[in-house]
């Protein structure tokens, strides 16, 4: 499994929900008495969650120790922490987890030690994932030859976008070529994209993404409907992956045509299609679309949504992007994602700066860009380490991206 984010939602309800998908998850693993758990990343929305979603996530996780069913992770780019300062450090002293990302030097190489399951005899190695896929540079060190080389049942866990196998949807998001992963091994378990999928490229089989175990916003919802995770079985000679769907809550979407429709009449609509609909403990979509006569704040959003709970909605969100007013001009709505608001403004904006020899497409840059400049200071961090962290890493970035020769030395304090 990947990409749990838990503690993540703003809303409550959600944030809930996201937690019930990881217990059902795990309770569903012990009833299949798998051998073995393995989590590519982003356990935790950040690297310092709150003591109940750490609580919750412990309990869990201590059902599988009592089970003897060992957890195998690696940090994501949302419970990475530069300093080493996650509560993954925590959750592995404990013996809850542990971590594959252990590595040492030796003659300007990365060789990663990785951890051997003693159950199954298999050594699992990974690599974490970072803010802006800064661990292309991890890669780049990686001793693939003692890796390919290395006996016995092998699997890698990543979490990075690989560019052959990145969905065309998140075509801007920053990728690495498969070539990076060392090949040969049994099973490549991925996380950071949130969408499943199966893959096989020449040298690389087996090659998987969980997608999210619960979605993480809006869009998600909306495309997705919910998560899941896998189950595999190896056999010595066959290897058979099943996708195990996981639905706390079921999402159910109301598409509501605005177009020649009276807002008198728009709660009557909305009765209307939500009556042939089982919304019990459900989460409600109200996605409207069309032209409307007047504002977006006549529409009584209260209303539907008290009606939406009496017939049973555990939650009401609405989508509201492709309204368009009197004046035919589209709502941009800004509650919704701020991903895609940040994709938005950044592609309107990003002629308006040339950006000389840049290797990286510029939404991508900018936005992986702000990502480091926005990191926040760690627990116990002093600030002029923090200061010099961030400033090491826009240069790394920039060096990265053929950037560097673009400053001169006044521009650095």
């Amino acid at each position: 499994m990947a990409d749990l984010h838990l503690g993540g939602w703003r809303e409550d309800t959600l944030r809930e929900i996201g937690t019930k998908a990881f217990e059902k998850a795990i309770d569903i693993s012990i009833q299949e008495n798998v051998d073995f758990v393995l989590i590519s990343g982003d356990l935790f929305d950040s690297s310092n969650p709150t003591i109940d979603v750490m609580a919750k996530a412990a309990k869990k996780l201590h059902e599988l120790k009592l089970n003897d069913i060992g957890v195998y992770v690696i940090e994501g780019s949302h419970d990475f922490s530069p300093t080493g300062r996650t509560i993954l450090k925590v959750f592995q002293e404990a013996g809850l987890l542990k971590r594959v990302t252990s590595a040492k030097e030796s003659d300007g190489k990365l060789i990663l030690k990785g951890v051997l399951d003693e159950k199954t005899k298999t050594t699992i190695f990974g690599i974490a994932g970072i803010r802006g896929s800064l661990e292309k540079t991890t890669y780049a060190m990686l001793d693939r030859n003692y890796l390919e080389n290395k006996e016995g049942q092998k699997i890698f866990l990543f979490h990075s976008a690989i560019q052959e196998l990145k969905p065309g949807n998140l075509y801007q998001m920053e990728s690495m070529p498969i070539s990076l992963l060392p090949k040969g091994f049994l099973y490549y378990a991925g996380g950071h994209i949130h969408e499943k999928g199966e893959y096989e490229l020449q040298g690389y089989k087996n090659v998987v993404f969980p997608g999210a175990l619960f979605p993480n916003n809006i869009d998600e919802l909306l495309s997705f409907r919910g998560g899941g995770f896998y189950i595999v079985n190896y056999d010595g000679t066959t290897l058979n992956k099943k996708y195990t769907p996981i639905i706390v809550s079921p999402v159910i979407l109301l598409e509501v045509n605005l177009d020649d429709l009276h807002l008198i009449k728009l709660e009557d609509k909305i009765k209307s299609l939500a009556d042939k609909k089982d919304l019990k403990d459900s989460i409600v979509i109200v996605k409207f679309k069309g032209k409307i006569e007047g504002s977006i704040s006549d529409i009584n959003f209260k209303k539907i949504n008290f009606y939406l709970e009496n017939k049973g909605a555990i939650l009401v969100k609405r989508d509201t992007r492709d309204i368009i007013t009197r004046d035919f001009k589209e709502i941009k709505n800004s509650s919704l994602t701020k991903e895609k608001l940040e994709d938005e403004t950044i592609a309107r904006h990003k002629d308006q700066i040339k950006i000389k020899n840049c290797n990286a497409e510029t939404v991508s840059f900018v936005k992986n860009f702000m990502n480091i400049l926005s990191r926040e200071k760690n627990e116990g961090e002093k600030k002029d380490d923090y200061y010099r962290g961030i400033l090491k890493e826009s240069i790394e970035y920039l060096s990265k991206n053929n950037l560097l020769e673009e400053l001169d030395e006044t521009s650095f304090p």
